[in-house]
C-alpha cells in the first residue's frame, strides 16, 4: 500500500481542525442542551424550540407572526414550521387584530397555557440539569 502524501495545511486550517473552533464547540454543545432539554420536554409532547415559542407567547400576549419571530430571533418562514404543530393540535390560535383587521394575532389557546403550565416543571429539571452540566464543564 504506497504511502499517503504529506499535505501541510495553512496555520489557519490547522488551528481550525485542532476543534479549538469557539462557534463550532457552540454548536455542538448547543445540540447537547437541545437534546437534554427535548428528552425532559417530550412526555409533554413538546421540544424545547415549541416550549420557547409558547412561552414568549404567554409573556407577551397576541403578537404578529413578525412581533414572535423577533423575540425569538427566528425568521418567519423557521417560526412558521415551528408553530405549525402548535396550531394543529389546537396549542396556538390565530385571531385579526382590532385595530388592523389585515394583521393577524398568534396566541396560546387556552389548551395551550394548560400545557405550557404543565411541561414547566419538566422544563426546570431540564434547566436544573443543564446548569449542573455547565458548572461541571466550568462554564457556569
Amino acid at each position: 500500500m504506497p504511502d499517503s502524501p504529506k499535505v501541510e495545511f495553512a496555520p489557519e486550517l490547522a488551528e481550525a481542525m485542532t476543534g479549538a473552533c469557539h462557534c463550532l464547540s457552540a454548536r455542538k454543545w448547543a445540540r447537547r442542551l437541545t437534546r437534554l432539554y427535548d428528552e425532559h420536554l417530550n412526555e409533554h409532547g413538546l421540544t424545547i424550540g415549541q416550549f420557547g415559542i409558547m412561552t414568549t407567547m404567554a409573556w407577551r400576549g397576541g403578537a404578529s407572526l413578525q412581533e414572535l419571530a423577533d423575540a425569538l430571533d427566528l425568521d418567519q418562514s423557521a417560526l412558521s414550521r415551528g408553530l405549525a404543530p402548535l396550531e394543529r393540535d389546537g396549542l396556538v390560535v390565530s385571531s385579526a387584530d382590532r385595530r388592523d383587521g389585515r394583521r393577524r394575532l398568534l396566541s396560546l389557546s387556552e389548551l395551550g397555557l394548560a400545557k405550557l403550565s404543565a411541561a414547566a416543571k419538566s422544563w426546570k429539571a431540564a434547566q436544573d440539569a443543564a446548569e449542573r452540566k455547565m458548572a461541571a464543564r466550568g462554564k457556569a
